[in-house]
């Protein structure tokens, strides 16, 4: 884990004010370290699992926020990493139902009773998507489910290194993580 100094960043997200102003006092503070949950596979075609990540936390002197810096690829208010909701969003849009698509990011093997033939989360995930509250995609409306998926398998691919392109999973899973 890097140091407190190493980790700050240069400016709140919040209210844009820097970090470490010359000739003041530091404005973001270290605020403690806080473990993180992080669900999915680790690569497009991995073993979906949890991980518990330690994260540094901070906090703005000047508008209160307190922010969480951790590694690439976590996005904020989710459980599942940005590959993993990537590789979801693709695999969906590949023509996959629900359950197989849980099967392949989740690493959790109970199942309720409505999970049988939805999983719940994977429709939030487009509604998020569809609503532009999701690793930065706008989608044009009207698309329906399947299609709000594809457009941002589309998207998270474009993002992803030029390499990748023949491997649309890969890709997902590359772009989400830069994404995040």
């Amino acid at each position: 884990m890097p140091s407190c100094e190493a980790a700050r960043p240069a400016r709140c997200p919040c209210c844009r004010v820097e970090s470490r102003p010359i000739g003041s006092r530091v404005v973001v503070v270290g605020h403690g370290v806080v473990e993180r949950q992080v669900r999915g596979p680790a690569a497009a075609q991995g073993v979906p699992m949890l991980k518990l990540l330690r994260v540094r936390r901070y906090r703005c002197r000047s508008c209160t926020a307190v922010l969480l810096v951790g590694p690439r690829g976590l996005v904020p208010g989710r459980w599942y990493g940005a590959g993993a909701i990537g590789v979801a969003l693709t695999r969906f849009a590949l023509g996959e139902t629900h359950a197989a698509v849980r099967g392949a990011v989740s690493p959790l093997r109970w199942l309720g009773v409505a999970a049988t033939e939805r999983w719940i989360t994977l429709s939030r995930w487009i509604d998020a998507v569809e609503a532009g509250r999701l690793l930065g995609i706008r989608v044009p409306a009207g698309l329906g489910r399947r299609g709000v998926a594809e457009h941002a398998a589309r998207v998270l691919a474009a993002r992803a290194d030029g390499l990748l392109q023949a491997d649309r999973l890969a890709a997902a899973f590359e772009g989400a993580s830069a994404a995040a």
